[in-house]
């Protein structure tokens, strides 16, 4: 029984890191971003699935782990592996800092307060011109695997570098989502009042998870700087969030590999329908018109059952 449970996440990790191997060049790019922005949706996920708070605000810290990459970049450190430890680092003392209030609010009122932050990062980018680029945005070159070797050169070994970074990753919270933080996660989110009253500090136990979701969201922008060479404020706002949740409420209770999954199928109608259905440029039209589609099928369905009779 246990090797028949590992057989399907051995299968996929195998079909993962095959992709540069059969896919060409553009796709295999579009196969980076896709599990960079997965990430990020993980990142999103963890929050949504287990205490239920739905956050539109983790463009902030995926942008935190990206403007990081590019600083250090910039100042001559090109060692990937510093790049993640330090994107991390900053995209949980973000998250710290955030969560002192976002840990207190529930609902609406935690949508729009994680909204703010989000925004309030974008600002900031475009204000900190000197470090961020402003509205232009910041490049970065490919990241150096070890000291003394040059950079990645070519889209495959990138790709190869992100879905090993992933697959870590995902491992660590796989093991993670069997730890007692998260069953007590899962207990908050189902009676937050029941776990307060039996002693549980339901405050700094999410304090704790929004910091885990900061770092996993700014690896996922480290992640993406290292796909795209690339960031610019828009990067860090609703568009970027919005995905993320809608792939993590998508997701729903299934996982990691669903989340990653269900931002593949969000990225493709986005951008990679752009360049096959009108109108020409249209993606986020088409992007809108699958999330509609997504929200209301379980209202159809539930329309198109059988009434019971009345008596």
């Amino acid at each position: 029984m246990r090797r028949r449970n590992l057989a399907r996440p051995a299968a996929l990790i195998v079909a993962v890191l095959a992709v540069p191997f059969v896919a060409d060049a553009y796709a295999t790019t579009v196969a980076a971003r896709i599990l960079a922005l997965g990430l990020l949706s993980v990142a999103v996920h963890q929050l949504s699935a287990r205490p239920h708070l739905a956050s539109l605000g983790h463009g902030a810290y995926f942008g935190a782990g990206a403007y990081v990459t590019a600083v250090l970049d910039h100042a001559g450190m090109h060692l990937g592996p510093v790049h993640l430890a330090a994107g991390a680092a900053t995209g949980a003392a973000a998250a710290g800092v955030a969560a002192v209030g976002l840990a207190r609010l529930r609902g609406l009122g935690y949508v729009l307060a994680s909204l703010t932050v989000g925004l309030l990062a974008a600002t900031i980018a475009v204000s900190s011109r000197t470090v961020t680029g402003g509205s232009d945005g910041i490049s970065a070159g490919p990241p150096v695997l070890w000291p003394g070797t040059g950079r990645l050169q070519g889209i495959g070994p990138t790709y190869l570098w992100i879905a090993a970074i992933v697959i870590a990753a995902g491992l660590l919270l796989a093991a993670h989502a069997r730890s007692p933080l998260a069953i007590v996660l899962i207990g908050i989110g189902d009676a937050e009042q029941r776990m307060r009253s039996i002693g549980y500090p339901v405050g700094r136990v999410l304090w704790t998870a929004h910091v885990i979701s900061g770092a996993t969201a700014a690896t996922a922008g480290v992640l993406w700087m290292h796909a795209t060479g690339y960031i610019a404020p828009a990067d860090l706002g609703l568009s970027t969030a919005a995905v993320a949740l809608a792939a993590a409420t998508i997701a729903d209770q299934r996982g990691l590999i669903a989340t990653i999954a269900a931002t593949g199928v969000l990225v493709l109608a986005r951008d990679v329908a752009t360049s096959y259905l009108p109108p020409a440029g249209f993606g986020p039209l088409w992007l809108g018109v699958l999330l509609l589609a997504l929200a209301y099928a379980p209202l159809a369905r539930r329309l198109r059952a059988p009434r019971e009779a009345t008596v």
